[in-house]
């Protein structure tokens, strides 16, 4: 992707110093998305399909296209993902009962409208190889399909639910890495950062309607930017509300009866996303979700939307969330170089794997104790934004990076 003044004299130092590359010199490779799903939160599975436009880039031409389908991880209790956390101590997910298990189901991979040979990793359920019937060569672009249908996991890492709150990250389908090095297929760990391709994200979700999401991307729905608006009045009445309630009254409040789960609707709405220059994309989705909105003004003279979402239970430290997102905007911005995207959304939802973690233009944040320490963990994952998420190092085998 085309990247800004700063950050590229940052690249050109740590290329400066990689080993040299393989003969034909640096290439990247181009993947565009389609993804058109369903939620259904009374089994917990969204449900639709994808359609991936890979790029050949690279000097050489390919016989196959290495996937990962990367829900999958929480299938069984032969994943890396399993073995890990048995390393580390924590049998939560070896014992778990299998209907708080998730997988990748219904994959019928065609090439070019064409149906392709596919099989497994041995080792890995969550990795998966496409073989190609012909070639692709440099610069030649084909095209993969399949439907696909995710059985949505209990929130033991980061893709998950709690009841029908919906943590929607490493879901789909996605080409591995193909570089000057080769192939990197990796299983999904409880650990660092996730080494994609870049390219372009055309999402659409359908859902209930009563549901707020944030997401990867620009919002392209005007009836749901409407109802977002009309979302950030009814927070602000609420937190003027709870600003003139006594102090005791509020802390005399039980979490666990604060924040109930409304009864979902019936009727649908569908969501329409588009991101350009990404290497990922995300969403999370909850009924309860309240919404503040801030606007970062960078010195180019760029504005950013900035959104923070989160339940009533966390108003105490969530009140400024937008503001801490604009706050780390504009100050990356202006030591780093200028954000890309035209929004970034924070929201606090489950997340068993540390205290936030990043995805393009979205972050998702856990349990906090102090504006504080909210204020720090919402700029260290929006600076994720920057590092690794434009200049994309690969965590896995660097993982001081």
């Amino acid at each position: 992707m085309q990247l800004f003044t700063k950050t590229t004299a940052i690249l050109a130092l740590v290329m400066a110093n990689l080993p040299s590359i393989a003969q034909g010199g640096y290439f990247q490779q181009k993947v565009n998305y389609t993804i058109n799903v369903t939620l259904d939160d009374k089994n917990h599975q969204v449900s639709g399909d994808i359609t991936i436009d890979y790029t050949n880039n690279a000097p050489q031409e390919l016989s196959e296209i290495w996937m990962h389908i990367w829900p999958n991880a929480f299938k069984n209790t032969h994943t890396a993902y399993c073995h890990q956390t048995l390393r580390q101590g924590s049998e939560k997910f070896y014992f778990s009962p299998k209907s708080d298990r998730g997988e990748c189901k219904m994959l019928d991979f065609s090439v070019n409208g064409t149906k392709a040979s596919w099989h497994y990793d041995p080792k890995h359920p969550d990795i998966a190889r496409i073989q190609l019937s012909q070639p692709l060569k440099t610069g030649q672009t084909i095209q993969i399909q399949t439907p696909f249908m995710v059985q949505i996991p209990a929130s033991f890492s980061r893709l998950g639910h709690v009841e029908t709150s919906y943590q929607m990250t490493q879901w789909f389908p996605k080409p591995a890495v193909f570089d000057q090095y080769g192939w990197h297929p990796m299983p999904y760990l409880n650990q660092g950062e996730f080494f994609s391709e870049f390219g372009n994200f055309d999402v659409k979700i359908t859902l209930p309607e009563n549901y707020v999401v944030g997401a990867t991307g620009s919002l392209m729905t005007s009836t749901e930017q409407e109802f977002l608006t009309t979302k950030t009045i009814e927070t602000q009445k609420k937190l003027q509300d709870l600003e003139n309630q006594p102090k005791q009254t509020i802390n005399k409040r039980k979490k666990t009866t604060e924040d109930p789960f409304p009864v979902s609707s019936t009727t649908f709405k569908t969501l329409h996303y588009h991101a350009e220059n990404v290497h990922d994309f995300a969403w999370f989705a909850d009924k309860r979700f309240l919404v503040v909105k801030d606007t970062a003004r960078l010195a180019s003279g760029k504005t950013v939307e900035c959104w923070a979402m989160f339940t009533q239970s966390d108003v105490k430290h969530w009140k400024k969330g937008a503001f801490y997102v604009k706050r780390a905007i504009e100050f990356y911005s202006e030591h780093v170089g200028d954000y890309p995207w035209p929004q970034a959304t924070a929201v606090h939802s489950a997340l068993s794997a540390g205290g936030g973690m990043e995805y393009p233009m979205v972050t998702v944040i856990g349990n906090t104790d102090s504006d504080y320490s909210l204020d720090q963990v919402i700029t260290h994952e929006v600076g994720h934004n920057w590092f690794y998420g434009i200049l994309a190092s690969n965590e896995r085998d660097h993982p001081w990076m």
